[in-house]
């Protein structure tokens, strides 16, 4: 079966470092994109999308249920890094490690940090390495995750930035995250967000159970970084929300959903959902213009 990739790379801007509604969607769903075989990847990719330079990532050394897994692909003007997420909430909670490891610029979640390291400085292939041989034109960097994915490919700018070469910020356009969960603490969260915070842009489907993860606490002191994009549940999309608001539209989105099969915290957080959501703001953002 052929893979239906929503996004449409003719839209792209590539200029912008703001939040754009086309952007959003091309990267989600690279980001769903990442969750197929290799195979399907590399042919969306390259024979659909038209990259010329395309890189698959795993452990081999580990099975595909615990192995970290990534793609990279570039052509001429930009250079996309993915990781692979779980679609599943209790694959999630089971494999987490909540607790905290030195990082880059503060302290990271210790699983997150791991699964990391098994792709970025991989000795066969090297993520970062792969980047900076793709990066022969001065093409824009933009990372992408959704779910454990999201929470990867904010650790990766981290590092690629915060413990490589800050130098290396003014290359990075974009960091899209889908339903994402908290990565490190209050000080990896300040050092990340005084570099990389306008470029960074967390969205969350309503009532999505993930990006409240891990639970803040006295002894889990865990921070998100970026901006919230926020799809509320009416469907919109708000860029400056208040706690209070989002906590009452979050309920708004439990109560309309009773009755649904799964739980809206289950359901929010599916790829294909985030897909949906966005293609539909996407659309009313086009005939508003």
């Amino acid at each position: 079966m052929t893979y239906k990739f929503e996004g449409d790379i003719t839209k792209l801007d590539l200029n912008t470092d703001h939040y754009n509604d086309q952007n959003a969607l091309f990267f989600a769903d690279c980001a769903r994109l990442a969750y197929e075989p290799e195979s399907t990847i590399q042919q969306v990719m390259q024979n659909q999308l038209g990259f010329k330079n395309f890189h698959f990532f795993t452990n081999k050394n580990l099975d595909k249920k615990t192995s970290t897994e990534a793609f990279i692909a570039s052509n001429e003007e930009m250079i996309i890094v993915a990781f692979r997420g779980t679609q599943e909430l209790a694959d999630f909670l089971r494999d987490a490690a909540f607790r905290l490891e030195d990082g880059p610029a503060g302290q990271v979640h210790r699983g997150f940090k791991r699964g990391l390291k098994e792709v970025w400085d991989n000795a066969d292939v090297s993520m970062k390495s792969y980047i900076e041989q793709c990066q022969d034109n001065n093409q824009s960097i933009w990372f992408c995750g959704h779910s454990l994915g999201a929470a990867l490919a904010t650790l990766a700018a981290a590092n690629y930035v915060l413990q490589d070469n800050v130098s290396n910020a003014s290359s990075i356009k974009g960091i899209y995250t889908i339903g994402q969960p908290r990565v490190g603490n209050s000080t990896f969260a300040a050092g990340f967000d005084a570099i990389l915070a306008t470029k960074c842009f967390r969205i969350v489907n309503n009532s999505d159970a993930v990006p409240m993860l891990p639970p803040l606490g006295f002894l889990l002191k865990y921070r998100h970084v970026g901006q919230l994009c926020y799809i509320d549940s009416d469907g919109g999309l708000q860029l400056t929300r208040s706690w209070w608001h989002k906590i009452l539209d979050i309920l708004k989105g439990i109560h309309e959903d009773l009755g649904i099969v799964g739980f809206d915290g289950l359901k929010n957080h599916k790829s294909a959902e985030y897909i949906a959501a966005l293609q539909k703001i996407k659309e009313v953002s086009f005939t508003s213009k």
